[in-house]
């Protein structure tokens, strides 16, 4: 074993040895335990993507996430969309797009049905600079979940889209007051 695989895995044991969620693995409360383990893996791979793009292209995962949203749109978005699909305020976005303006990666285009409005867009170097950081994101995610064979990512991937289904049919009758029914139904059906 190489060092380096030797020091991954001195690190994994020492973060399973010391989670919460391992920690109280004796103890009941099952679906707390799964959902703090949910979360601590979030953490672990969203704070290493972080860096890594800090790091490897001067990019914050913000950063990244807005030039995400834009791939494939030549004709731009308008910031409210973009504000819905990252779930941040459209002053967030503003100030976001002004940065990716500024450093010459997102252009503002007129909004041919709205002259009140723009679009922001990728330029030429923006969409050069995200390519690469998506490639290495791809990379890195798929060494993140090299711990798991095919069959079993596509097993977690299964479970996890029942569990987003039966969340949001518990969450559609809060919204819109009605009475829950069928929740266990939707999630039987695995809608993703």
């Amino acid at each position: 074993m190489t060092a380096r695989l030797a020091k991954r895995a001195a690190r994994a044991e020492l973060v399973a040895v010391s989670d919460f969620e391992t920690r109280g693995s004796q103890a009941p409360h099952g679906d707390l335990r799964l959902w703090l383990r949910i979360l601590t893996i979030h953490k672990l791979v969203n704070n290493e993507v972080r860096r890594r793009l800090r790091e490897k292209f001067g990019m914050s995962l913000s950063r990244f996430d807005l030039l995400a949203q834009l791939d494939g749109r030549p004709e731009g978005m308008r910031m409210g969309e973009l504000s819905k699909r990252l779930m941040v305020t459209t002053g967030n976005i503003t100030g976001l797009v002004d940065e990716l303006v500024a450093e010459g990666l997102v252009e503002r285009l007129p909004d041919p049905t709205n002259r009140r409005a723009s679009l922001a867009a990728m330029t030429a170097r923006g969409r050069k600079l995200f390519d690469a950081a998506a490639r290495a994101n791809e990379t890195w995610i798929e060494e993140m979940f090299a711990g798991l064979t095919t069959a079993e990512k596509a097993a977690m991937f299964d479970m996890f889209g029942r569990q987003k289904a039966d969340v949001a049919a518990r969450l559609r009758p809060a919204e819109t007051g009605a009475p829950d029914k069928g929740s266990s139904r939707a999630a039987k059906r695995g809608r993703r």
